[in-house]
């Protein structure tokens, strides 16, 4: 018999896992950070070299390969839905770290050419915490899409839109169809729109009718239109 509660071992697990790459990312942006400081100084002063910058960046760089193995070993743990569901946040974590480090190494380093640095730090800081954040960013907006394709579905006008052209792409060797459908709305009124195909989508022909849902009060709003991809 065992005294732990086994319910609990997965939040806990999880969580562990989920501090364990927040710290492998923070040494990341840290060393980046100092590198950055580092580097910049240098420059100001007109040096070609700095062993102190050098082995910061060295240090940076073999920390973030650290911290993608890290990601990859403990993405499971977290709960991510793949391997590479953190991958972003390395480049992010770099960057992030060196804008704060060049705008810092800009700011008290003074002098006429304060304006450059500072503005590429600022940039690098911005794009850094952009893609630091990218992942939550992105799973937000399909928890905001799942929702409002269900309230469409639960409220919305369902009907039938025809097929008028299947155009197949390929995006990364993977095959994709942007489909255009016609429909009528509930006034009368003719509507075309485009999408691109749900990915495991059978084959779509010219011609097919398609079941589709839209929003009563806008049925020319796009972002509500939700068409049911046959996957048979």
């Amino acid at each position: 018999m065992s005294l732990n509660n086994p319910d609990r071992r997965p939040w806990g697990t999880a969580r562990g896992a989920r501090i364990t790459t927040m710290s492998a990312w923070a040494i990341v942006a840290v060393t980046a950070l100092v590198t950055a400081f580092l580097w910049v100084q240098m420059l100001q002063r007109g040096e070609t070299s700095s062993p102190a910058a050098i082995v910061f960046f060295n240090v940076s760089v073999f920390s973030g390969i650290g911290a993608l193995f890290i990601d990859l070993w403990l993405a499971q743990r977290r709960g991510d839905p793949g391997d590479a569901a953190g991958l972003p946040r390395l480049p992010g974590a770099w960057f992030t770290g060196a804008g704060i480090g060049t705008v810092l190494a800009a700011v008290l380093g003074g002098g006429r050419d304060v304006v450059v640095p500072l503005l590429w730090g600022l940039l690098m800081l911005i794009v850094g915490a952009v893609v630091f954040f990218s992942p939550v960013m992105l799973e937000r907006y399909r928890e905001r899409r799942a929702r409002r394709h269900a309230g469409v579905r639960a409220e919305g006008v369902h009907t039938k839109a025809v097929v008028t052209r299947v155009t197949v792409f390929y995006r990364e060797h993977i095959r994709h169809q942007r489909v255009t459908m016609r429909f009528t709305d509930q006034n009368g009124d003719q509507r075309w729109f485009t999408q691109t195909a749900a990915a495991g989508s059978s084959t779509i022909e010219e011609g097919q009718s398609l079941s589709l849902h839209y929003d009563r009060a806008n049925p020319s709003r796009k972002r509500s239109l939700v068409v049911d991809w046959p996957t048979y």
